[in-house]
């Protein structure tokens, strides 16, 4: 990519040249990524981007567009490389401290957000396990004012960019915090009106299988159970049945189609209920939710 001043660089130059780059570098979508770290680099919407295509780059913008480039090309999510991205409609700072937020964990939020409606308290305890970037529990801070929620992760990492990103997103005052090992740690409060989760689950040969872009770059710690792929799913079982309110919720995310069976088999096996399973927008099983 030549960034001297014998060549000018237009919008609609810098997007065809760096979508070919791209593309042949491998990435799956480099026309929406080239647009996104253009938009960064000048701080505009996409639509400006085609309002404007005829624009000229300055040489600073252009430098700062190539640095993001050429980590793009290396193999680093974009997330990763401009360090946020987008859920539920806010910004949240992510590093490979944390995983990147996923639109099928929308999904959770969503019904999530669905369910407390129901609930008549004027205050709303929740717990999220592994809360990583906090996506989960600040979107549902956002959602419900009445909700109070303690967000709990083993990393301390990943605890500083949740933390991060809740005052970011000023719910602060709502979120508490916790390092925590889950799997051999339980909460000092025993009474949350709901349990959300995103834990690792990615095992077996869809472990082995996974793509580079998410294995080399993206927390082992928050993907990987271990041999035991139901391994966290069997310690929300034991939370439920010891940290539920009467008649509170266990809502999950699952790996597939493939795990579902097994998580319910592990959450009826303790004595909870199948309330639903919800597929995701590719027709898989994505979400659980279990009542005490």
């Amino acid at each position: 990519m030549e960034t001297s001043t014998a060549k000018i660089w237009r919008v609609v130059d810098l997007l065809k040249w760096s979508k070919e780059y791209l593309a042949a570098k491998g990435v799956e979508s480099p026309q929406i990524e080239a647009e996104w770290m253009l938009r960064h680099v000048l701080n505009c919407s996409r639509m400006d981007i085609y309002l404007n295509h005829e624009r000229p780059l300055r040489a600073d913008e252009l430098a700062a567009f190539k640095t993001l480039l050429i980590n793009r090309a290396k193999g680093i999510p974009v997330q990763y490389v401009l360090g946020y991205t987008e859920f539920m409609g806010h910004t949240f700072t992510v590093s490979p401290a944390v995983l990147i937020p996923r639109p099928e964990t929308e999904l959770l939020v969503e019904k999530v957000l669905d369910l407390l409606k129901q609930i008549q308290s004027p205050e709303i305890s929740v717990l999220d396990v592994g809360t990583g970037s906090g996506c989960i529990a600040i979107s549902i801070a956002i959602g419900c004012e009445r909700c109070r929620v303690s967000a709990l992760d083993v990393s301390p990492a990943a605890l500083r960019v949740s933390k991060e990103n809740a005052e970011n997103n000023g719910v602060t005052d709502r979120i508490n915090f916790l390092e925590m090992d889950i799997l051999t740690h339980s909460p000092e409060n025993k009474s949350f009106d709901m349990i959300v989760s995103n834990p690792p689950y990615v095992a077996g040969d869809y472990w082995n299988n996974l793509s580079d872009l998410v294995r080399k770059n993206e927390p082992q710690l928050a993907l990987y159970p271990g041999e035991d792929e139901l391994i966290f799913y069997r310690r929300l079982a034991n939370l439920a049945k010891t940290h539920l309110v009467e008649n509170g919720c266990l809502i999950t995310e699952i790996g597939g189609t493939y795990q579902q069976a097994g998580v319910c088999r592990v959450f009826t096996d303790k004595g909870l209920r199948i309330v639903e399973t919800i597929k995701d927008y590719s027709g898989q099983g994505r979400i659980v939710i279990a009542g005490n």
